[in-house]
């Protein structure tokens, strides 16, 4: 099993801060409600004592029920792999890097052209981030434009399962109908309904619309899969000044009630279903009119959520690696080590959208590549210092002695591999070696690891007749559901 690293050490907001916040979600919750576009849902919340108004569709949920929701979600969750070394523990300040999934372009990674996302990117994403040792989960990376549109959740899940044994966090593309048929995938490979219960190696992440609205397919998405027992996300994507507040609390207040709400239901349908809070804050650029993954503002949205999460005892669901830029250049590293910094030393947990590039529409495997070795250099700063009788050193010193060499004592051998992290695509080499390497630069690099990763690393492969029923599923789907 992979443990998490603690965070935590990065904080923004008081104690009495965070509780105004607090106070704040659950004056919105109940007196201004949301708007919720499936019947159940609000007889569901109607039953429990939520104020419903079935004309308009507005549910106001009172204090109560929202407090008794958060108690009802657990504070440990265990995500597992198809290997079961890639399990995962999510709770309190534990820390997990994953992939993002949705991109509709990609920067091909032999020519560096950015082009239309496909199935085959789709599969190389995901087998590269099964390759790479810092990336934890997997997403759909891209977004498949030789799929049919209708069935893009199915093809999603099949590239993904195939081609990685660590967990897989789906997005949500589909109602009722096509969210069945993605459990069914995900219990054939499992090994069965119970099997899938008993170990999920998904998680859906389901995303209400912003401001306060919980869609009709989402809804039915989140029913099917809350009543199977798997953990799901609910976390919004507000755009502060669009569709949320501009000012950076009143953004957090507003995500955290969407995802909070979302909660309610879950709870009432199914008690103790693990729910994953939070949201991906972002940024309407004014004078771009576009938004922007990577400001100074979303990264204190992404620190307070975090602290929210800690007070509410819940598991984050965190954002980082990402960049507005259009290329894998000096702004993306830039924006990408400052962001998974922060996630990490937030205490974020379930950290997804690694690689997203050019406001969350393009997706690279170098910039992938680049996102790992940053995340291993976090990594060791969140790993600390050990300080006990070895470490101090005072033995070493005296065998060194004055003017003398480290250099070949048995206390460097021992430990350098354990104190010191290695890069392997940031260069720390003379000048006259570089050049004689070729002098390239960090994308060159990263694009050539990425391509040995792609040609030699394989993923153990599902059983034959597992993948074939997973096909028969598809195309039944596809004559049956798709109109």
């Amino acid at each position: 099993m992979r443990g998490g690293l603690k965070g935590g050490q990065l904080k923004i907001l008081t104690n009495d801060q965070i509780y105004d916040i607090h106070l704040a979600v659950l004056k919105v919750l109940e007196q201004h409600g949301i708007k919720i576009e499936h019947e159940g849902a609000l007889k569901l919340l109607k039953d429990a004592g939520a104020d419903v108004d079935f004309k308009t569709k507005i549910a106001k949920i009172p204090q109560y029920l929202v407090e008794e929701s958060i108690k009802k979600a657990p504070k440990t969750i265990r995500l597992y792999g198809r290997n079961p070394k890639y399990d995962f523990v999510l709770e309190g300040l534990r820390t997990y890097f994953g992939t993002g999934s949705g991109q509709t372009y990609v920067l091909d990674l032999e020519t560096g052209e950015r082009r239309r996302c496909t199935f085959k990117d789709m599969e190389e994403l995901t087998r590269l981030g099964d390759a790479l040792e810092n990336i934890d989960f997997a997403m759909g990376s891209g977004t498949a434009s030789d799929a049919p549109s209708g069935l893009m959740g199915l093809y999603e899940e099949k590239a993904v399962l195939l081609n990685t044994e660590k967990h897989f966090v789906m997005y949500s593309y589909h109602g009722a109908e096509l969210t069945k048929l993605q459990i069914k995938i995900a219990e054939l490979v499992a090994g069965g309904e119970e099997e899938l219960r008993r170990k999920p190696i998904v998680t859906l992440y389901d995303e209400p619309q912003s401001p306060l609205i919980f869609g009709r397919d989402y809804i039915e998405a989140l029913f099917e899969w809350v009543k199977k027992g798997l953990p799901i996300v609910w976390a919004p994507c507000t755009q502060s000044g669009a569709t949320a507040p501009v000012t950076l609390a009143g953004s957090v207040v507003q995500t955290s009630a969407e995802s909070l709400g979302g909660n309610v239901i879950i709870q009432l349908l199914n008690p103790g279903t693990p729910f994953i809070y939070g949201g991906v804050p972002l940024v309407l650029d004014m004078k771009y009119a576009v938004t922007s993954y990577t400001t100074a503002s979303t990264l204190l949205m992404a620190v307070m959520l975090a602290q929210m999460s800690h007070y509410y005892d819940i598991p984050l669901w965190g954002t980082t690696g990402c960049t507005d830029s259009k290329l894998t250049d000096a702004q993306a590293a830039a924006e990408a080590a400052l962001y998974i910094a922060a996630a990490a030393l937030s205490g974020q947990n379930l950290i997804h959208d690694i690689g997203y590039m050019d406001s969350g529409l393009l997706c690279s495997a170098d910039f992938i590549v680049i996102c790992d070795e940053l995340i291993g250099m976090i990594k060791r700063l969140l790993q600390g210092v050990e300080v006990n009788e070895e470490t101090l050193a005072v033995e070493a010193i005296k065998e060194a002695g004055h003017a003398g060499s480290y250099l070949s004592l048995k206390h460097t051998r021992k430990l350098f591999k354990q104190e010191h992290y290695l890069t392997d695509l940031l260069s720390k080499s003379s000048w006259r070696k570089w050049i004689s390497e070729g002098g390239k630069d960090l994308t060159k690099k990263a694009r050539e690891k990425a391509r040995k990763i792609l040609k030699e690393h394989e993923v153990t492969p599902l059983p034959k007749d597992v993948v074939d029923e997973i096909d028969k599923v598809i195309k039944s789907a596809a004559k049956e559901v798709v109109h």
